[in-house]
C-alpha cells in the first residue's frame, strides 16, 4: 500500500501548473489530509463506499475546496471532467482498486467486475478522453499488481492477486495518447509507484 506523502506536490504543482488534485480511493483521508496542505484550488476524492465517504465528508467540512464523491471512480471522472478547463492542469492521485479489502469491507476476490476491481485502464481511458490536450500529472500507486519488481514491501501476495498472468503489465499505460504525450517514471519504494509526466511543462 503506497501514500501520496511519498511526493513532494510542491514541485509538480508548480512545475506542471497543477491547480486541482483529483484522488481515486479515498479511503480514510490521508491522501486528502496531505493534499489540503498545498494551494489546491479544488481537491476531489471519489469513494465507492457510502460509509467511508460519509466518514470523509465529516473529516473535512470544514475544508471549502475539498469534495468527496460516493461514486465509482468512472462515474465521478465523466461527471467532474467535462467541467474542469482543459488550461488548468490536474493532479491525479490514481488509487482505486480492490473495493473494501483494505477495510475487512471486502476479499480482494469479491468484486466479480474487473473494471470495479481493478479500475486503473478505464481510469486511464477517460481521462485520456476528456482531457484533450491532455497536460496533467497521473501518479499511479501500487505497481506491483501489474508487474514484478524490487518493491520495498515485496511482491503482490498470492491471495491478493487477481489479474491472470497475461493481463500482468502496463502495456495499456504505455500505449497512446500516454507514449506520445507523457514520460513514464517507476518507483520501487512500497508497493511501487508509477509517474506520467508531460514531456512539455506548460504553466
Amino acid at each position: 500500500m503506497g501514500t501520496l506523502r511519498f511526493f513532494n506536490l510542491q514541485p509538480l504543482m508548480e512545475t506542471y501548473g497543477c491547480r486541482y488534485l483529483f484522488e481515486t480511493g479515498t479511503g480514510i483521508g490521508d491522501g486528502v489530509h496531505f493534499a489540503s496542505y498545498y494551494h489546491f484550488e479544488r481537491i476531489w476524492s471519489v469513494e465507492i463506499h457510502p460509509d467511508i465517504a460519509a466518514t470523509a465528508r465529516e473529516r473535512f467540512e470544514g475544508d471549502d475546496r475539498i469534495r468527496i464523491l460516493n461514486e465509482t471512480s468512472e462515474q465521478a471522472l465523466a461527471n467532474v471532467l467535462p467541467g474542469v478547463d482543459p488550461g488548468k492542469p490536474i493532479l491525479f492521485w490514481l488509487d482505486a482498486h480492490f473495493p473494501g479489502a483494505d477495510f475487512g469491507l471486502a476479499t480482494y476476490k469479491d468484486e466479480p467486475d474487473m473494471d470495479r476491481r481493478l479500475p486503473l485502464q478505464r481510469e486511464l481511458e477517460l481521462i485520456a478522453r476528456l482531457r484533450r490536450p491532455c497536460r496533467d500529472v497521473i501518479l499511479i500507486d501500487d505497481l506491483r499488481i501489474y508487474e514484478d519488481g524490487p518493491f520495498e514491501q515485496g511482491a503482490m501476495p498470492d491471495f491478493a492477486q487477481t489479474l491472470p498472468p497475461h493481463l500482468r503489465n502496463i502495456d495499456f499505460v504505455l500505449r497512446r495518447p500516454w507514449s506520445e504525450t507523457h514520460d513514464l517514471q517507476r518507483f520501487h519504494q512500497h508497493t511501487g509507484y508509477l509517474v506520467l509526466a508531460p514531456r512539455r511543462a506548460e504553466r
